[in-house]
């Protein structure tokens, strides 16, 4: 994701911690099998066309609140009625899913080609490295279109839910995260990478903190764990941690080490797939936007290098 102003609001149902919690709002989120039930509930009283699969949206609506679930559905009416429609159709249901799931889109938002070029080859990288590496989710759409806070979007979606995640899931996350960052690096030079994985980088960086402080998934510090979310509001308070500065400097080594580890599985993943970069980038410059069947048609050709293999 290339992020505009160093934010974004999206939500990666596959950072999501076991049991299905969002720490951002303190609730235990809704699964499959309950997302279904709360979206037939919501669009009970309203006129929807028998295309609609509220099924397929429940499965792919993963990370989703209730109250996510019920905006869904009273967006989706808000665009039919845009349109004059006088029932609501599949198109008004993704373009509702998604404004909610990742920001409305602002088309309003001039960018140079310069801009385009830049933002086509960053989601490229990201659609690329998830695509190729094993263990990470399905691309689902790949955008330059600005939306939200980000200057444009790589969305991935796992097949089905999971209430749990192994070490070499998240480094595959990891890798993935780091693919825009990366592709910069590798098409302009390091010196000219830019801004824009601001919010790619801060999110890797947490990610990789967390696997080591709270899920024990460090290397020296294997089952380990420092402390837990319920602790770091009083450890902040108290200005102390619950552990060594000794502990403190490993736990800084780990997460970098996770990080540059990734970042160099990014980098081997994406100059032996130069050619799929390119095709995904210069779909993205004519079309804007480019859907999971095509972006799966483009990637076809990629393949794993060795080098990059965790197993």
């Amino acid at each position: 994701m290339l992020a505009a102003t160093n934010r974004s609001d999206v939500l990666d149902p596959a950072l999501l911690r076991p049991g299905r919690f969002d720490r951002r709002v303190n609730i235990e989120l809704p699964d499959r099998k309950d997302r279904l039930s709360i979206l037939k509930v919501h669009f009970k009283d309203k006129p929807i066309s028998k295309e609609v699969d509220i099924e397929s949206l429940a499965a792919k609506s993963a990370g989703s609140s209730g109250a996510d679930l019920a905006n869904i559905a009273n967006e989706s009416a808000i665009v039919a009625a845009r349109h004059n429609r006088k029932v609501i159709e599949d198109e008004d249901v993704v373009a509702a899913f998604e404004k909610i799931a990742i920001g409305p889109e602002r088309k309003s938002k001039v960018m140079s080609d310069k801009e385009k070029e830049l933002t086509a080859y960053h989601e490229a990288g990201h659609a690329v490295v998830g695509h190729v590496l094993p263990d990470s989710d399905m691309v689902h759409k790949v955008t330059i279109i600005p939306r939200g806070g980000t200057g444009g979007v790589t969305w991935f979606i796992p097949p089905e839910d999971k209430s749990y995640h192994s070490i070499i899931e998240f480094k595959d996350i990891l890798a993935r995260m780091l693919g825009g960052r990366v592709s910069e690096e590798i098409i302009y030079g390091p010196d000219r990478v830019t801004t824009g994985a601001g919010s790619d980088l801060q999110k890797a960086a947490e990610l990789a903190r967390d696997m080591v402080i709270n899920q024990g998934m460090g290397k020296k510090l294997r089952d380990q764990v420092f402390h837990s979310d319920e602790g770091i509001m009083l450890e902040k308070l108290m200005h102390e941690r619950q552990y060594s500065d000794e502990t403190a400097k490993v736990i800084d080594d780990e997460v970098e080490a996770l990080i540059t580890e990734a970042a160099n599985r990014a980098r081997i993943v994406i100059k032996a797939n130069k050619t799929s970069l390119e095709d995904l980038k210069k779909a993205l410059l004519e079309k804007e936007t480019v859907e999971a069947d095509e972006a799966l048609k483009i990637l076809k050709g990629s393949h794993m290098p060795k080098d990059a293999a965790l197993y």
